[in-house]
Order: structure tokens, then C-alpha cells, then sequence
């Protein structure tokens, strides 16, 4: 009866009541017009009318008529709010077009701070477009996702309040036990909505305080809304998880537990979900196995495991301290490709000649047996030809022809155009209370380079074979960069005497090429490549998931996809949970195609979001630790680059790449801040400061609450002098 309401519906401009729509559909059914429909038919009417209403596929208005909801003025999505009242709200619909092709879209609807009524951030909410004025309003929440809050308990009389940390949600009225102690940061369960905005909470964690350096991390994983805990339900499903291949399991898959596999991880990597395997054939070509634990096979969509991964989104890995996004049970145990016992993967078993073409594969399920954990040290020692552990001689030749294939593809993927950035990655060395004792760099080297060409090229092929054969993806994008920003930078390359004359930052937004030429150009300036690298970087757009392909800029790839980290990355368990339904088995494909195309954007949004908080709260715990360790160096001194330049003072990078600030209050005499120039000018006669100065400063304050590093300019070294054209 569904199909005869929306036919009656869609070819209705306003809405109409209910004696009207079994009238029409009476003369749909009966050509007699001497002929009705009974009782049950027109009560089928009614509830195909009122659970369309629930599902938002029809609109009731309150003279009880209905129109469908498509035709009003009215959406629903889930609103993102933002930390000034602002925000957006993120609709997704989908239609059969003419074609018959299913065809989901996106809206995003922005919400101004005065028209987001009671909603917050996470909120599925009914939101109407035309609003006031015009303008889009929410005017309802459906759905409140909230089930956690952390904050600072207070009082209100006698009576004990949480004030959540999040100021999105601090309008809640959030009501305590009285045995709550004030001053104290705990994370609260809402166990009781009394009514709208006012909920009844029960601390289930209490924090130490905040200056442990056992806890700060978690706490700022709160604060940034990541929870270290799983569910009830999650806990109890891992705990009963089986620790072994069962036989059940072997069903369907190829046998590769002869196959000469191995990892290659860090040393203190537990979470393994990538092998490798190598084989010369006879036509001089390579046969390479990407081998990827199948976390699909033990997490089922809509299962307590599922529901806490698609929250959580990723692991999160913060100061030496991993949230991880499935229980130990699985992330370490029978989802891990351990060495010495039998997993369950997905492998990805490409031909790849010479030149770093591939020209065959198969992605099949598997059951795989790993000969060894190698760590990157190792694996490095032996490709440099160091002294290295002799365990590792017999893979010796395996390892030395992987590493011989990935430069092949390192070059091929740099001469398509794929950008590399030359920056090497702050390190933080931790002590066993929880506390930075030192600092290094991280940089890649050839056994990191060959896991990662490896990923790429796995990742790039699914992709390639989902799209292909017309399934559907959740494709790793990757949008051209930002040109107003790009543009900036090419200001800032004159302003430092280096200008880049070969390309025009337009040409850069739009062409791989020109863009890997501009980011080599800078790695040319030994002086000043960290600080124009980092600057560039900022000019680049934010990577995503979405169903839309439209490239991966950055990579110089046109399909390219999340596969390869299933342990870790929720997009990536998609991946496999798509693999598995359209390409492995293929009963229904037709019917799982249609609901892949339906449930992929939201997963999309999700899944983007997530990795963006995940990003945000790395460096929010980088920041506070670097803050950490310089409070132990107050007073002592260090060389740094002028990294930015402001009305407020210097942005200065410590040798060490820590990184502060010199307060232009602190600074003797006054200056002003020349945009255009990028210099920071005395009208005193003292020193004028340019971006690229050398600088010796002392540092002067440093705050873990505030994340922030003061420092004092004691001599300017080296001056990155401009040359004024203007």
C-alpha cells in the first residue's frame, strides 16, 4: 500500500487530508467505481501514513493533513556544533532517479548561535530551511546521543551540579548525588531525563588531579570528547570472543599458512593488522601480498563492538597512551597478526613488474600464518646493510626485494605527482611516571617507506576494483588546496627573497606537478625549509571519507580508499564489510549495493569527524606536554626560528621543533606588525624581526593548563633581511 500513497503524494503541491488520499487510491485500485477498499486496506493506509510520519518520509501538518516531507520546508540531519554557538546541520536524502539509480545527496544547512534552539553538538534534529528570515533553524531535537558528560562538579546551594567542560553543553542542568565533592573532575553518566535539558547523572569516574602526569592525557581526551571506556555490552561480547581461527571460520577462504609472511611494525606495536609476503616469478616479475586482519568477520554491524568503533571512529594515540577503537580482546588478540598462530585476513595478492606497474591481482578472504614480528630498527639495519638480529637472514632476500619495489613506486608516485613534505616529526620521549624526559624526530626510513608504498598501492587497488565493477566506496579524498592560502604563501616566498617563478599559485591549486615542484623548491632552503614546509602544509585541504570520488590530490591518485587498518580505522572496516557483501558473496548484491549507496554518506561524516577530533586532541596533549617539559627549563637557553609573525609577537620554533611565543608586550619598545612584509617593525631603532630570523631566546614561563611556552628574545643570530619592493 506504500507504493499507492507516494504515487497519490508525489503528484500532490499541497498537502491534503486523509479522506482524499483513500479516494485517490481507491481510484487507483478500482477502475468500478462501484468498488472500495475495505476496513484492513484503508487501515493499512493509515499506518503506512503514521509510520511514514516516524521515518520522516511523510509530513503531517497540524490541520492533519499530509504532503510528502521531501516537499516542505522541513529536513532532518544531525546538527556539528560549534564551540561559538554556531554550526551545521548535515542532511542526507536519497531518490531513484529516471535511470532507476539510487542517488543519495548531502545538504548542509548553517545554523547561526541564535537559531540552534536547545541543540547540540551530535544532535539529529528537524531543522527548517526557510526559518526566520529566510534562514535555516532548527526547531527541534529528534534524537539526543549523549550518554556521557565530563566536567567540574558545583554547587547551587545545597545542591551539587555538574558544569560540563564543554561549553556546547553547559546549558544542561546536569544534577548530582549530594555525596559529589565540589572542585572535583569527574565523567558522569545521564541515567535519568527528568525533562527537556535537565537529566539526572551519576559519576562513574573520578579524575586524579590534573597536574599527574598519569591523567592528564586521559583528560584531555575527555575534554575533547574521547572516551577511553567501552560499553557494558562491547566488554562482554570481546571477553567471549574465541582466541583461535575456528573451523566454521575457514569456510570459503584460500589457505596461505605456508606462505612465507611477516609483519613489520614498531617495537612496541601490539595492535599488528598488516603482512606482508614476497615472491619472484618466473617472468621476473613480483607477486606482493598485502595481507590485512579481517575485523569484519568477528565485528557485526549494528553489534555492541560495532556501535562503540563507529563512535569512537579510530584508535587514538596520544603521548604514548592508546584509546584504542576495539577491546584489547580483539585489537591485540584474534584480530592481531601475531606470529606463530592463525588469523583471519583479507589479502590484496598483486603482480607488480619492474616498472611498478601492477598487472594482476586478487583481493580474496584468507587464513594466514605470520613466520615473524619484525620491528623497524631491525628491518633498517638490514637494508642498510648494519649490523641486524640473524634471525631475520632468511627473509632477507623477501625484504630487500620489497624495498627494491617500493622506490620503484615511491618514484612512480612522486612523477605523477604525489606530494612529499621533508619535515621531520617531533618526538616526545616519556619516562615511566607518565612524564617527558626528552625529545627527538621521527623521520621515515626505508623500512618505514616500504610499509607505507605497500599500504598505498593495496589501498589504491581496492579502490580501483570497487569502482570498476560499479560498487560502492568509501573513497579517501583528497580536494585541491586552499587558493587564498596558497596564495598567501607565494606572498610569503617573495617576502623571504625566495620567490617561486616556475608555476603561479593557481597553477599549484590545480596541477600535482606544480605543487611537488613548489614543495621540493623549499626543501632547498636549509635554513628556512621547516618553517615554510609547515606553512605550506597549512595551505593544504583537510583528506576525508566520502562516497563521491574526486581523487586523492595529495597522493596523485584518482581512486584511493582506507583499507589496509581495520584494528584502527572504522572507514577501513567498511571496506572489508564491503569487500565481503559485494565482491566475496554476492547473494543479494543487488539489495546490499542499494543500502551500501544509502548508509555510506553518514558513515562518511562520521568517520571524517571522528579523525578530525582524533587530530585535534593530538596536538592538544603534543602542546600540553611540550608545555610540560620546558617547565622544567625555565631560565635556561635555546636557538629558534622565527616561524610566524603577528600583532601579537613571534611564533618561535625551538631547534628541538617546540615551539612558543615572544609577547610583543614583552618585547622593549613598541613595533608594528607589517602584513604585507611579514615583518615585525620597531619604531624605537631597536631590532626589526623578519620570518626566518635565528634567534636565541630564554624561556620565560611555561603553563600545561594553557599549552602555552613564553619566551624572551636574548640575541638575534642571523637576520632573514627583506628586500621591500613595494
Amino acid at each position: 500500500m506504500k507504493y499507492y500513497v507516494d504515487l497519490v503524494l508525489k503528484k500532490e503541491k499541497k498537502p491534503i487530508d486523509i479522506d482524499k488520499i483513500i479516494s485517490k487510491i481507491n481510484n487507483l485500485v478500482f477502475v468500478d467505481k462501484e468498488r472500495f477498499l475495505n476496513d484492513d486496506e484503508t487501515n493499512e493506509i493509515i499506518d503506512v501514513l503514521n509510520k511514514g510520519i516516524s521515518s520522516f518520509d511523510y509530513y503531517k501538518t497540524p490541520n492533519n493533513r499530509f504532503i510528502l516531507f521531501s516537499k516542505t520546508s522541513f529536513r532532518m540531519g544531525r546538527f556539528n556544533g560549534y564551540r561559538n554557538g554556531d554550526g551545521v546541520v548535515n542532511s542526507i536524502y536519497s531518490f531513484t532517479n529516471k535511470d532507476g539509480k539510487h542517488i543519495v545527496k548531502e545538504e548542509k544547512y548553517k545554523i547561526s548561535k541564535g537559531s540552534s534552539g536547545e541543540a547540540v553538538d551530535g544532535d539529529i534534529v528537524l531543522v527548517d530551511i526557510k526559518g526566520f528570515g529566510g534562514k535555516p533553524k532548527i526547531i527541534k531535537v529528534l534524537d539526543r546521543n549523549i550518554e556521557y558528560v565530563t566536567g567540574e562538579v558545583i554547587t547551587i546551594g545545597n545542591s551539587y551540579f555538574l558544569k560540563p567542560l564543554d561549553k556546547k553543553l553547559q546549558f544542561l542542568n546536569i544534577s548530582l548525588p549530594n555525596t559529589s565533592i565540589e572542585g572535583q573532575r569527574v565523567q558522569v553518566y545521564l541515567k535519568e531525563k527528568r525533562e527537556d535539558n535537565y537529566y539526572i547523572g551519576e559519576v562513574c569516574r573520578v579524575f586524579n588531579h590534573k597536574d599527574d602526569p598519569l591523567e592528564d592525557i586521559l583528560w584531555e581526551a575527555f575534554k575533547c570528547g574521547i572516551d577511553d571506556k567501552f560499553s557494558k555490552a562491547s566488554l562482554e561480547q570481546a571477553s567471549s570472543m574465541r582466541q583461535v581461527v575456528l573451523d566454521s571460520d575457514r569456510i570459503g577462504r584460500e589457505d596461505l599458512t605456508s606462505w612465507e609472511i611477516f609483519t613489520i611494525d614498531g617495537i612496541d606495536t601490539k595492535d599488528i593488522d598488516d603482512a606482508l609476503s614476497c615472491q619472484r616469478l618466473e617472468n621476473g616479475n613480483y607477486q606482493i601480498g598485502v595481507h590485512i586482519a579481517d575485523v569484519s568477520n568477528y565485528v557485526l554491524p549494528s553489534s555492541p563492538l560495532d556501535r562503540d568503533a563507529y563512535k569512537r571512529g579510530n584508535s587514538n594515540y596520544l603521548g604514548g597512551r592508546v584509546i584504542p577503537m576495539l577491546p584489547h580482546e580483539l585489537s591485540n588478540g584474534i584480530c592481531s597478526l601475531n606470529p606463530g598462530v592463525e588469523r583471519l585476513a583479507v589479502s590484496c595478492i598483486m603482480e607488480i613488474d619492474s616498472k611498478g606497474n601492477v598487472v594482476n591481482y586478487r583481493i580474496s578472504p584468507t587464513v594466514i600464518k605470520s613466520c615473524l614480528k619484525m620491528n623497524y630498527d631491525e628491518v633498517n639495519n638490514l637494508l642498510h646493510n648494519r649490523k641486524y638480529d640473524p634471525v631475520y637472514e632468511q627473509y632477507s632476500s623477501s625484504l630487500r626485494n620489497l624495498n627494491k619495489i617500493a622506490l620503484v613506486l615511491k618514484k612512480k608516485r612522486l612523477l605523477s605527482g604525489s606530494i612529499e613534505f621533508d619535515k621531520p616529526e617531533l618526538k616526545l620521549v616519556y619516562g615511566k611516571n607518565g612524564g617527558v624526559i626528552d625529545t627527538s624526530f621521527r623521520k621515515l626510513d626505508l623500512a618505514e617507506n616500504l610499509i607505507e608504498e605497500f599500504m598505498i598501492i593495496a589501498n589504491e587497488v581496492v579502490d580501483k576494483h570497487l569502482s570498476n565493477n560499479g560498487y560502492p566506496c568509501l573513497h579517501r579524498v583528497h580536494d585541491k588546496p586552499n587558493e587564498e592560502r596558497l596564495c598567501d604563501f607565494f606572498k610569503l616566498l617573495e617576502a623571504v627573497n625566495l620567490p617561486f617563478e616556475k608555476y603561479d599559485y593557481l597553477e599549484c591549486c590545480i596541477n600535482p606537478i606544480a605543487f611537488q615542484e613548489l614543495s621540493d623548491f623549499i626543501k632547498d632552503t636549509p635554513n628556512l625549509s621547516r618553517m615554510l614546509s609547515t606553512n605550506l602544509i597549512r595551505c593544504m585541504s583537510r583528506a576525508k571519507y566520502s562516497p563521491e570520488n574526486i581523487g586523492h590530490m595529495g597522493l596523485a591518485k584518482d581512486n584511493y580508499c582506507h583499507f589496509t587498518s581495520p584494528i584502527r580505522r572504522y572507514s577501513d572496516l567498511i571496506i572489508h564489510r564491503i569487500l565481503k557483501d559485494c565482491c566475496f558473496d554476492k547473494v543479494e548484491s543487488t539489495k546490499k549495493i542499494h543500502m551500501w549507496e544509502r548508509v555510506l554518506p553518514e558513515i562518511g561524516i562520521q568517520t571524517s569527524k571522528r579523525e578530525k577530533l582524533s587530530d585535534e586532541c593530538e596536538n592538544q596533549v603534543l602542546l600540553m606536554k611540550c608545555a610540560e617539559y620546558m617547565q622544567k627549563h625555565i631560565g635556561e637557553e635555546f636557538v629558534g626560528t622565527i616561524i610566524g609573525l603577528s600583532e601579537r609577537g613571534l611564533h618561535v620554533e625551538l631547534d628541538n621543533m617546540i615551539e612558543g611565543r615572544v609577547r610583543i608586550k614583552d618585547m622593549k619598545g613598541k613595533y608594528y606588525y607589517s602584513k604585507d612584509n611579514y615583518a615585525l617593525l620597531s619604531l624605537d631603532g631597536f631590532s626589526n624581526y623578519y620570518i626566518g630570523d635565528r634567534l636565541i631566546v630564554k624561556v620565560v614561563d611555561a603553563s600545561k593548563e594553557n599549552k602555552s611556552i613564553d619566551f624572551d628574545v636574548v640575541e638575534k643570530i642571523k637576520e632573514n633581511k627583506i628586500v621591500y619592493t613595494r
